[in-house]
């Protein structure tokens, strides 16, 4: 695997590059660009979607793969052709063309074009990163990630300040352009193994991985959760521009302190998902996530300073589990040829965003102008929306109890417990194994094929996991 360090290198850089424009198709940073192109709440919802919505359409990748001539090729080409799209923005924003249909193709085409690189990048870095390192090295590729979104996320939200707002928005969509394009060129110069290149003559059954009743169970678990995220996601940022009119730079600065954050979580995520498992670390992220839709649900025009502190903090320990292990989690419990994996959960979660996304869209629009009291309290209806999230989030993590992957227990001292004394150590399965419906626990001979289970040494003491919650990969402070 030394032969492919380069290709491994140019990966982080690559993923630097593209967070440092993908961070603009986010958050307030996006909502900014939607709202100065006439979006209404609805709009903002299917546009912000449309990323999971398009990844119904990897079932198409290996035919895409065929007609191209190899997995390289084609994933260069629907790079280029998705992310040079964004070269547009500027030019409608110079000429002062506004409309939202305009934003909605743009996105639309990127979000098309773009799942063919996910799908087939997914495939292509497999051969090239061993299954005991990819903790580790997903770790530091979010880590750089995350340094260069911090970077953008200052200067984007410092240009949104400018006293002319068009201006603001001319240099942040320029700087997008440089970036996206740049992220192109760098898959052009990675190399990957002969055998992966190779496009299978069989072509993809999604179908087949349903046959599998614990990747069924995992994309149970992808529907509700895609559905709850979809369903919310765009209105963290709305409620913060569109109706608290928080300042731009404030909200920057938030991302920042998740980014920064989020810089050692990933690292250390990356060696706990290695020792313990991805999906005890997909767990304790998800129920972190919980925390920010209540948070949004008790935000007034008050209290919004210390809550979006507060929030920024619980998104970093949520988000760099979530970003890194659901990931990892999918690899591991995929079988060959995983293609069909991929592909069967991208279109579950498509299908899933699909519904979230129309369905919080209709919501907003009939909440959007629309003021509930509560025991004398007022709340925009917009908020009604969190509640929901803060359920459908809970029910997600629940259903991630029923899928079989690699988990070994925490084990620590029992230093406070008055049992101290009469046990050396006790073990843990994190974050709660009360949640498992059924109660059983997974047995070694049960685990899938691809979970690589280190043998446990009888004396070792692993210390314990202190406790901690866009985008993409993405330090993303919205994507709450």
């Amino acid at each position: 695997m030394t032969k492919y360090a380069k290709t491994r290198f140019l990966s982080i850089l690559e993923a630097g590059s593209y967070n440092a424009f993908f961070i603009g198709t986010q958050g307030f940073i996006f909502t900014s660009i939607a709202l100065y192109f006439n979006a209404s709440p609805l709009f903002i919802s299917i546009m912000t979607s449309f990323p999971i919505i398009a990844q119904m359409f990897q079932i198409f990748s290996s035919r895409i793969n065929q007609f191209i001539g190899s997995k390289k090729k084609s994933l260069v080409i629907n790079a280029f052709i998705s992310r040079t799209l964004f070269v547009l923005l500027p030019i409608f924003i110079f000429f002062d063309v506004r409309s939202e249909y305009i934003m909605l193709i743009i996105i639309l085409l990127f979000s098309f074009f773009g799942t063919f690189v996910g799908n087939t990048w997914t495939v292509l870095i497999r051969s090239v990163v061993p299954f005991e390192q990819r903790g580790k090295y997903f770790g530091l590729r979010n880590i750089f990630a995350s340094i260069t979104g911090i970077i953008m996320l200052y200067l984007y939200s410092m240009f949104l300040e400018f006293p002319n707002f068009k201006t603001g928005l001319l240099l942040v969509t320029s700087f997008m352009a440089i970036f996206s394009v740049l992220s192109a060129f760098l898959l052009v110069k990675h190399e990957f193994p002969e055998e992966s290149e190779k496009i299978s003559s069989v072509n993809l059954n999604i179908f087949t991985p349903f046959k599998d009743r614990n990747f069924k169970n995992f994309l149970l678990f992808m529907f509700v959760w895609s559905f709850a995220i979809e369903f919310v996601r765009p209105y963290f940022a709305y409620y913060e521009v569109a109706i608290l009119n928080i300042n731009y730079q404030f909200l920057g600065n938030m991302g920042i302190i998740t980014s920064v954050i989020s810089i050692f979580l990933y690292l250390f995520y990356g060696i706990v998902a290695d020792r313990f498992g991805s999906k005890n670390v997909l767990s304790l992220g998800i129920l972190l996530s919980t925390f920010s839709p209540m948070m949004y649900f008790l935000m007034n025009e008050s209290n919004y300073r210390s809550i979006l502190l507060l929030n920024a903090i619980f998104a970093a320990f949520a988000w760099s589990a979530i970003n890194l292990a659901i990931f990892n989690l999918l690899l591991e419990i995929s079988k060959e040829p995983s293609e069909n994996y991929i592909a069967a959960n991208s279109f579950v979660a498509g299908i899933a965003a699909i519904f979230g996304s129309l369905s919080g869209g209709f919501l907003a629009n009939h909440l959007e102008n629309t003021e509930i009291n509560f025991m004398g309290d007022p709340y925009h209806g917009i908020q009604l929306i969190f509640i929901i999230g803060f359920v459908l989030r809970i029910i997600s993590v629940i259903l991630l109890t029923e899928v079989e992957a690699m988990e070994k227990p925490i084990r620590y001292k029992g230093i406070f417990s008055p049992e101290a004394a009469l046990f050396k150590r006790r073990e843990i399965n994190f974050p709660f194994d009360f949640f498992r419906r059924n109660g059983k626990k997974v047995k070694k001979n049960e685990l899938p094929l691809s979970a690589d289970l280190e043998k446990e040494e009888k004396s070792q003491v692993v210390p314990e996991v202190p406790e901690e919650g866009k985008s993409q990969v993405v330090p993303n402070n919205n994507k709450e």
